[in-house]
This record gives C-alpha cells, structure tokens and sequence, in this order.
C-alpha cells in the first residue's frame, strides 16, 4: 500500500495580480480533488513569529504522495504555471510525510 502524504503549500500572492491569483486557484483547487486530495485546511496568516510571511497556506491529504505529484506534472496543472507565476511573488509545495 502506498504511504500517505500531506502537501504544504504557502503562497505570496502578488497584490497587482489578484486575477491571476484567483485564475490560478480556481484551477487547481478542483485538480486538488480529483487526484484524491482532502483540504484539511485554507488559511490566511495571521501573525509571523519568525520567519517570511506567508499570505496563504494550503494543507490537504492524499492517499500517496505519488498521486499529489502526478498531478502536478498534468497537463491541467502545466498550464496553470502562467498564472501561479503572475499571481505569486513566491510559493512552496512541499510533499510530505509521517515521520
């Protein structure tokens, strides 16, 4: 059986570029699912104790990190990198798992 993995992602969103922002989201929100992933949760940092800020986080589970990552080498996700790279200043995805 393959081992679950959480993805991670935090975002800067680019202010001058909401559109892209929401086009990017819209688009990958319902990729998301179909490749079997679960929101945990969608925040909206609050306060920074150390570190960048982040203005967004995105935390969901799949049932294998193999499947998070198949989805974003689909040809739906490569064709939202225009957006994601207008709408964000900076973003990490990060695969993870229990340890």
């Amino acid at each position: 059986m393959a081992e679950k993995a959480t993805l991670v992602v935090t975002a800067v969103p680019n202010q001058d570029e909401m559109p892209s922002v929401q086009e990017y989201l819209r688009g990958v929100l319902p990729l998301l699912v179909g490749a079997g992933g679960t929101s945990i949760r969608r925040l909206k940092t609050d306060r920074v104790v150390e570190g960048r800020a982040a203005g967004m986080t995105l935390v969901a589970d799949f049932e294998s990190g193999d499947a998070a990552a198949a989805m974003f080498e689909s040809e739906a996700y490569l064709a939202l990198i225009p957006a994601r790279e207008r709408g964000f200043r900076e973003m990490n995805i990060l695969l993870t798992k229990e340890m």
